[in-house]
């Protein structure tokens, strides 16, 4: 374990040196290159011929070029927290609250439809959760959400803006601080919604939509297929029978309950000599010792998978960490053990974008909305620049 050690922290003091030399060696190269441009040093007309300035060139760009985008897909990647098995203990109790709006409004109005009596119902439940003897309230999510109806850029701005006033509203009435406490997220339309509602359904209708569904990804494209239906009364329908129940506040409180401790000092000796003696629980810990993308964190997590091969979690961050080192291969491995698990989706998009397959890519990520709003969009964003 000392020479780990001892080789890990020389390794540190090599790559602190190494960005330097490496620069100084590529403006070097830059600057002869300027040099003959300019004819000021004289080349052979047999070098000129067989190596010439543009060859040159992209010699010394395409690394560069790489470096940069796998910087940017490291950006993209996601790892998942155990929080069920790493300290400190946390619960999640998850809310809802169904808040009516005038068309294009933001503000919330308790004598608007059923407001009073549904922030009524929302107070009951979160009072408790905010008292002192549940343990400490360490977050609270907001997500807002809208129906699929009318303009998607449109519907995006007023979830994102409904969620930021409904977020003011908890804040004034249960006199909660103005510190990130509360983080505020929306998903825009809910279209994973409304396909679950649909199949849940007895409705006529309901193969002829869903197989729209399937067809396209693009909310106008679904939109405009579901309106041509029957002249637009299954979309009048569709309208009618689920819209409201999309129109929605999700909350997500987390409270800190306990602390649990690593006692075993010798547990990254037993993780690499004797993995079948480590619990599942202990291979987290080990893990959460490294930043995630690290080579020790991909190793950690690479064993974890093999050991306990039934364990989503493990099977997800190892192929998270893959994907971070650029290991297509064991990426798709790992995320073929977790079978579909609806936590890969944000990282089966970025394994298609790597293999520049942009079309897999946005479906996977516009999929993964429902789990990571902020992350699905930002991603999303990457994809158009």
């Amino acid at each position: 374990m000392r020479k780990r050690i001892i080789e890990g922290i020389a390794g540190l003091g090599l790559l602190a040196v190494l960005p330097a030399c490496h620069t100084q060696k590529q403006a070097t190269v830059a600057t002869d290159l300027y040099a003959i441009a300019a004819g000021t040093v004289q080349t052979s007309s047999e070098q000129k011929t067989q190596l010439s300035l543009e060859q040159q060139g992209r010699s010394i760009l395409i690394p560069q070029l790489q470096v940069d985008a796998q910087s940017v897909y490291n950006r993209m990647i996601n790892f998942i927290t155990p929080d069920e098995e790493l300290a400190p203990k946390v619960s999640v109790e998850k809310l809802a609250a169904y808040i009516d709006f005038p068309a294009g409004s933001i503000q919330i109005n308790l004598k608007y439809g059923n407001n009073r009596a549904e922030l009524a119902k929302l107070e009951g439940q979160l009072k408790p959760l905010l008292q002192v003897g549940n343990g400490k309230i360490k977050k609270i999510r907001i997500t807002g959400y809208a129906s699929p109806d009318g303009n998607t850029k449109a519907n995006e701005q007023l979830a994102g803006n409904r969620a930021i006033q409904f977020k003011n509203y908890l804040q004034k009435q249960f006199h909660l601080p103005n510190d990130g406490l509360i983080t505020v997220d929306w998903v825009g339309e809910d279209w994973e919604g409304l396909q679950r509602l649909i199949a849940g359904s007895d409705k006529k209708y309901s193969s002829r939509v869903l197989s729209i569904f399937q067809l396209t990804d693009d909310p106008d494209s679904r939109r405009k297929q579901i309106k041509a239906i029957d002249n637009g009364t299954v979309y009048k329908d569709i309208e009618k029978t689920f819209f409201y129940r999309l129109r929605r506040m999700e909350l997500a409180v987390e409270t800190e309950s306990e602390t649990v401790s690593v006692n075993d000092p010798q547990l990254i000796e037993k993780v690499y000599n004797q993995p079948e003696k480590v619990s599942l629980q202990d291979f987290f810990h080990a893990a959460a010792l490294y930043r995630p993308g690290t080579e020790q964190y991909r190793e950690i997590y690479e064993i974890a998978a093999y050991t306990y091969p039934a364990c989503k979690v493990a099977q997800l961050n190892a192929a998270a960490a893959a994907l971070s080192q650029g290991d297509k291969e064991s990426a798709r491995y790992f995320l073929n053990q977790a079978d579909n698990d609806q936590r890969a989706y944000n990282n089966l998009g970025v394994l298609a974008l790597m293999e520049g397959d942009k079309e897999t890519a946005t479906a996977y990520f516009r999929k993964y909305a429902p789990q990571n709003p902020r992350l699905a969009r930002e991603n999303l964003k990457i994809l158009e620049e």
